[in-house]
């Protein structure tokens, strides 16, 4: 029986031998209907009605993209965060089922890099491995590397139907020097790529885009709207005006899109394709 290291290395080895796969960026032009999931984070109740709705096993036509499942609340009877059992759950999900697509995170690389996060007050990357040694005792450290591998074997972006594009971040309006969209075309992440600085880091953690910069953006990489994750919205997504939404699916407000293929997808329209998550049914 594998065991959990060997799961997170077996589904690392999926992403990366994916055959769509081109460089950092996964190309879906022709794939009939894609769910997005903004960030998870923990949130075990909305993983599950998300797996459930877009019911993979039943539809191959359709892609399930998920979000940053690491760095969720301390469980009320341990005290631990438990996310790892989240993501060990997408880790075997992902090795039956290829059209489940992970997106490369700012919280991830936090985790292979050691660059602290503080949230609510505490070091979520400490909370993280402190719950590793509790589960997995003296194979926490070669689970942590296992893991760790599964986070960089993942894409930063995934282009959709009719010039969609999902990717966790864009790059700050101010940070735009350090982030050129070579990194979608690179083959992997570098330790350069995920300092600050670095593409993988300046795609993830970007924050505060504006009209011109999208605008911009867009006419390069032949996109006319982006899907993002990455904003905390009390609402479960947030408008990015003029052409990006970025949803949430950390609380009991989450949002989730989906698309068909032949979706002309604007800021006008795209609130038309949401789904709150408490209310998923197939």
């Amino acid at each position: 029986m594998p065991t959990v290291a060997d799961i997170f290395r077996q589904a690392a080895d999926a992403n990366r031998a994916d055959p769509r796969r081109n460089g950092n960026l996964i190309p879906l032009d022709n794939q009939p209907e894609i769910v997005i999931a903004g960030d998870l984070h923990g949130h075990r109740s909305n993983l599950a009605k998300v797996l459930e709705y877009a019911d993979l096993p039943h539809h191959p036509e359709r892609i399930l993209v998920l979000q940053e499942i690491v760095h969720g609340p301390l469980d009320e009877r341990t005290g631990l965060d438990r996310s790892v059992e989240l993501l060990m759950r997408v880790a075997r999900v992902r090795l039956a089922c290829p059209n489940l697509l992970f997106l490369l995170g700012n919280h991830d690389l936090a985790q292979v890099t050691g660059n602290e996060i503080t949230k609510e007050g505490r070091g979520v990357c400490k909370a993280f491995s402190l719950s590793l040694a509790d589960a997995f005792g003296p194979e926490a450290s070669e689970v942590a590397l296992a893991l760790n591998d599964f986070l960089l074997s993942t894409p930063l972006a995934i282009r959709f139907g009719r010039g969609i594009m999902v990717t966790h971040s864009l790059p700050a309006p101010e940070r735009m020097k350090f982030a050129s969209p070579d990194i979608l075309a690179a083959q992997g992440y570098t330790d350069r790529d995920m300092r600050r600085g670095g593409g993988a880091y300046e795609w993830t953690w970007g924050r505060n885009q504006t009209p011109q910069q999208l605008d911009g953006l867009a006419a390069e990489l032949g996109v006319q709207f982006f899907v993002m994750g990455h904003r905390h919205s009390p609402e479960g997504f947030e408008l990015v005006p003029n052409r990006a939404i970025s949803l949430t699916c950390d609380s009991d407000r989450g949002c989730i899109l989906h698309l068909p293929n032949d979706a002309n997808v604007t800021l006008e329209n795209v609130q038309q394709y949401l789904k709150p998550v408490i209310a998923l049914t197939k």
